[in-house]
């Protein structure tokens, strides 16, 4: 066998593999919030609003435990030296403009 179908042998074992439990937990995610929103759907008004309270309270605690951002240094563009300038040369405000070509 070549190499490239030992490869794409491999491949496709480690898909059927991998696929199957993911789709399998996907799926049961899935039912599981179905099935939480409808519950949720059907509660009174005051229930749904002591679960949101705690699920408010939840995200606030992990908003305050999570660990501070790193300060990133403010990218600073480097520019090349301009040579006319350190020559003493003026420096063109704009750049001069393009000639066509000559058509012969």
């Amino acid at each position: 066998m070549k190499i490239r179908h030992i490869l794409l042998a491999l491949a496709a074992l480690l898909a059927i593999a991998f696929m199957q439990p993911l789709m399998t937990f996907l799926g049961g995610l899935t039912l599981v919030l179905g099935a939480g929103a409808f519950i949720f759907r059907d509660l009174p008004s005051a229930s749904q609003a002591a679960i949101e309270r705690r699920v408010l309270s939840w995200l606030r605690r992990a908003r305050v435990n999570a660990e501070p951002d790193l300060e990133r240094p403010p990218i600073r563009r480097r520019r090349p030296p301009n040579l006319s300038s350190e020559a003493g040369l003026p420096v063109p405000s704009k750049p001069a403009p393009r000639q066509g070509r000559e058509q012969y």
